[in-house]
């Protein structure tokens, strides 16, 4: 099976974690100290070209990309774009915008995936809707407003003691700060710079330029761990690590810098594109964010939204952004509208009252280039991974971790027990969790015999129930939807991302049965000739086993043998089971994942 999800990493071997503030000039902080000279005397790696513009929050300077810059397609793609042909005398928005675009504006349209209906329509009613000088579109986007922060409060003082009493002060040593990683070695790479770039100052909250201090780093180190947990399911690497530009890499380069604006940050439309760490396509400005955890992390998540192709989540008849609904630890809210004020805030497609906007997020950031994680726990009995168990205190300890990849995902466990009680708790993460979970217990035979509560007003959720006798279980987790989506309530679509279960017990005395099998291989094309093994397998001792069948996935007849061949003669992807019968009458199932292209 897959390995469990990973940690945020360091990329450097952690010496000595440092608790005093860093001045600039010692060893570690030369990189950053490098950084913080060049945006203050500018970067002619990037030279940028400063605009005015007149924004609902007054008027505005923003940096253009350079003329160059391509943003791909709707289909990912930044072959034969029109913006080479386009000169405009700077940025624009609502009408004035249709007007500049003139004869450009419905082959900009097509680029994006609109008709120049769509295109009209958007400029018109989403006034955070720009074209700059080349015809690109970007959206400059409202921080939160001091009059609606209980929101905030409640989710950064929340999830902050629950990360403090979890992991300590720190969820990382502070001179590791700048080396985090979520996904190290993914071809996909979305950089939070917050050492400052070009024109741009670095990341300060207390007038101190020359340095970060503890405080400052642990801000940093939470607003990763949130953002690294809204792209948790997806196959890239969230990091604070400048990394240089590979060939095959691609992603984008949001910059969190304190800037004289009333706005919360801004982003290009569709830039997720080849990666260049020093050209950030997004930008979000920290003191118009309370300088707080959450409402950064939220305006990171969003900005980087929009450069992988999404539009803003509102409400008809007229507004931009939907603040959410319901209240406490599930009060929900869409990333793509604004999630300043809800504590659970989720990718959506639009499925609350009103919606303005019902783009399938997932599909168009797979369009974009950004994929899921590959299914790290199989979704069947058969497909179960064992729980990791330790004996301690005269019980069955139970730990394990996963990730809800996609809505329709399902993690399937196993774990030998003794007869008695059993409680299992599945958590996710403390810092920005967006699964609200649902668990099932079964037996062998998938007859279900306890479920997690579906009234719990807690995201995470515990199980119990008395084992009528000894032998394996099966814990289910997924993501869940809770109550009515018109009205306070939300759908499963949001529900992805990283959990850790915890649970006890009773003891097991002997050895379980296990079925065991061994494939000759695991994928191949169509018409392939697999053979399987099952002569390993191991019935409860003092029995014999009595009968071995296999199925595959395809339709066609079991067989009866301990070892088989099979030919798969479509291309698709087969759970090959086998089921194992001994003499006491104890059922044991297990299977392989057979992949033919």
């Amino acid at each position: 099976m897959f390995s469990p999800p990973e940690p945020i990493k360091s990329a450097a071997v952690v010496q000595n974690a440092r608790t005093s503030n860093l001045p600039v000039g010692t060893r570690q902080e030369a990189d950053l100290a490098a950084n913080r000279v060049r945006s203050v005397r500018g970067d002619a790696s990037f030279a940028p070209r400063i605009t005015a513009v007149a924004t609902t929050q007054g008027t505005e300077k923003f940096v253009e990309m350079a003329t160059d810059f391509v943003p791909a397609s709707a289909n990912g793609s930044t072959d034969q774009s029109p913006f080479g042909a386009i000169h405009l005398s700077g940025l624009s928005s609502g009408q004035n915008a249709i007007l500049n675009l003139n004869g450009h504006l419905e082959e900009v349209a097509t680029w994006y995936g609109m008709s120049g209906s769509q295109l009209r329509t958007l400029l018109l009613t989403d006034s955070s809707v720009h074209i700059d000088s080349k015809g690109r579109i970007l959206h400059i986007d409202a921080g939160p407003t001091a009059a609606s922060t209980d929101g905030v409060t409640m989710a950064t003082t929340t999830a902050t003691a629950a990360v403090t009493s979890a992991v300590g002060a720190n969820p990382f040593p502070f001179d590791q700060t700048f080396k985090l990683h979520s996904k190290p070695g993914s071809t996909r790479v979305l950089y939070l710079n917050f050492i400052g770039q070009g024109v741009y100052p670095a990341f300060d909250t207390d007038k101190l330029p020359g340095t970060f201090s503890n405080a400052e780093r642990l801000i940093v180190q939470k607003v990763l761990l949130r953002v690294a947990e809204d792209f948790a399911a997806f196959d890239v690497d969230i990091t604070t690590e400048p990394a240089a530009a590979a060939p095959g890499k691609i992603g984008a380069t949001i910059l969190i810098t304190p800037q004289a604006s009333s706005i919360g940050g801004y982003a290009y439309f569709n830039s997720f594109t080849t990666f260049a760490p020093s050209a950030a396509t997004a930008f979000c400005y920290p003191n118009n964010l309370l300088n707080a955890e959450k409402p950064i992390a939220d305006c990171v998540s969003h900005e980087l939204g929009h450069t992988l192709g999404l539009l803003h989540q509102g409400q008809l008849p007229s507004t931009v952004y939907y603040a959410g609904q319901g209240a406490g630890e599930t009060g929900w809210a869409p990333i793509m509208g604004v999630g300043y004020y809800k504590n659970l805030v989720q990718w959506a497609k639009g499925e609350y009252a009103n919606a303005n906007n019902t783009q399938d997020s997932y599909a168009v950031m797979l369009r974009q280039g950004l994929s899921p994680r590959a299914d790290d726990h199989g979704d069947t009995i058969a497909l179960a991974d064992a729980l990791t168990s330790r004996r301690e205190n005269g019980l069955n300890n139970l730990t394990g971790l996963g990730v809800i990849e996609s809505p329709a995902d399902i993690d399937m466990f196993q774990f030998f027990a003794g007869a008695g009680p059993v409680s299992l708790n599945v958590t996710g993460v403390a810092l920005g969790s967006k699964l609200d979970l649902a668990l099932q217990l079964l037996d062998v035979n998938g007859k279900v015999l306890a479920s997690s509560s579906t009234t719990a007003t807690t995201l995470a959720k515990t199980i119990t129930a008395t084992l009528p006798v000894q032998g394996v279980y099966y814990l289910s987790v997924a993501g869940v939807g809770r109550g009515n989506p018109l009205l306070t309530g939300y759908t499963r679509y949001g529900s992805i991302g990283q959990y850790s279960i915890a649970g006890k017990a009773a003891l097991a005395f002997g050895a379980p049965a296990v079925a065991i099998i061994k494939p000759s291989k695991t994928a191949g094309p169509a018409s392939s000739t697999i053979s399987f093994d099952g002569s390993g397998s191991t019935p409860t001792p003092g029995t014999k086993l009595t009968e071995l069948k296999w199925s595959f996935g395809d339709g066609t007849a079991t067989a009866p043998t301990a070892t088989v061949s099979h030919v798969f003669a479509k291309a698709g992807v087969y759970p090959v089971v086998l089921t194992m019968l001994d003499s006491g009458g104890t059922v044991t199932k297990t299977g392989v994942q057979i992949t033919i292209k």
